[in-house]
């Protein structure tokens, strides 16, 4: 199955401390809410509210 987005092959930023970008963490978050049972969507969204992008 293809998406339409493009997005399948995009490889995730790291930064220098080895974490996850913020907008990639966010992006990565909200996807597997897409996927994931209700209870674990919960905890996904409870989760994407600490993250603090900036652009």
């Amino acid at each position: 199955m293809k998406e339409k987005n493009g997005n399948n092959s995009r490889s995730l930023k790291w930064e220098q401390n080895g974490e996850l970008a913020q907008k990639d963490l966010f992006e990565l978050i909200e996807r597997l809410k897409n996927v994931e049972s209700e209870n674990t969507s919960s905890e996904l969204s409870r989760l994407g509210t600490k993250l603090n992008i900036k652009d």
